[in-house]
């Protein structure tokens, strides 16, 4: 078997850490730069600028270097800052003729912790077609007590599933799919992770096709007096009683000698070998054949063992 799984972390918090400081002066040089009767609020804020509002009214953006500069009447004022975690409000009060400064921070914290579930799926690497197939999902987080939503999907789409969808395991039949792979793809998410933790894993399991059984030449001989033909035919005999679904198949090709026309004709030969096999050795005469194959120049036996589903033997093969 083989494993397939990954690892992941999900994020469990955001936290925002505003310094609020605020610093006065307006005077020297400062008196020539702003309005009379006026206010200013410079506001800066790091790691980078982020939009303002000032009662209510977009102003822009604040500075990051260097505060941004909003002249403003004196009195209490209502900046709002949209930090990426939402906006941030504060009420500020700006004194006639007096600068007044504001400096905020963000920070984002991301604590991480391991995901409650680490998937991995494991099925056979191969099968043979028409064998059922199983795809099975682990947890390798030991005694994890959260629900998981299992979502298979299999390829080709020819593949049938007998069962399991939604569970954490499907069998799937694989006759027809011989000498194709099927991958089992599986998503994994739960009602409270799902979109840190989820997860996706696949498997692939090749399907073999079934091997059709081969007859096989058990002997092939040019005849002499019959009792040689007996021995050799004694061998495949032994042979077609270890199996038992098997069958016997004589090819007696008559020669064009004399003797194969006199005293070898494929007449006699086939009798005569029928009666040994039958009588003699037990042979239950429905798993003999004995074919005439034509004329050789010598009279010959082939003879073929042939399994349950295997194709059947021809002259001159």
């Amino acid at each position: 078997m083989r494993k397939i799984h990954y690892n992941l972390l999900f994020a469990i918090g955001l936290m925002l850490t505003i310094g609020l400081t605020t610093a006065f002066g307006f005077g020297g040089d400062d008196k020539n730069k702003y309005p009379k009767n006026m206010g200013v609020l410079s506001v800066k804020t790091s790691p980078a600028s982020y939009p303002i509002k000032i009662d209510g009214q977009d102003r822009g953006m604040t500075g990051v270097n260097q505060g941004a500069e909003f002249i403003l009447e004196p009195g209490i004022h209502k900046i709002e800052i949209a930090f990426p975690d939402g906006v941030r409000t504060r009420e500020v009060e700006i004194i006639k003729e007096r600068k007044n400064c504001v400096c905020l921070k963000y920070i984002e914290e991301q604590i991480k912790r391991p995901c409650p579930y680490d998937v991995w799926v494991s099925a056979p690497e191969k099968v043979i077609a028409g064998e059922l197939v199983t795809f099975a999902a682990f947890n390798r987080v030991a005694n994890s007590a959260t629900p998981l939503n299992y979502r298979w999907k299999v390829t080709p789409e020819s593949t049938v599933i007998k069962s399991g969808l939604g569970t954490s395991a499907i069998t799937v039949d694989t006759t027809g799919m011989g000498n194709q792979t099927i991958t089992a793809e599986l998503d994994v998410t739960d009602d409270v992770y799902g979109k840190t933790c989820h997860q996706k894993n696949s498997f692939p399991t090749e399907v073999q096709e079934v091997k059709k059984p081969e007859k096989i030449k058990c002997d092939e001989f040019i005849p002499g007096p019959f009792d040689d033909a007996k021995a050799r035919l004694d061998n495949c005999v032994i042979q077609l009683q270890g199996s038992p679904d098997a069958q016997l198949y004589i090819i007696i090709y008559q020669g064009t000698d004399k003797a194969g026309m006199t005293r070898d004709t494929y007449d006699k030969l086939s009798k005569r070998t029928l009666d040994y096999l039958v009588k003699t050795r037990a042979v239950d005469p429905r798993r003999i054949s004995i074919i005439n194959g034509g004329p050789r120049p010598k009279t010959t036996f082939v003879v073929w063992f042939v399994p349950p589903g295997a194709p059947l033997p021809t002259p001159d093969e």
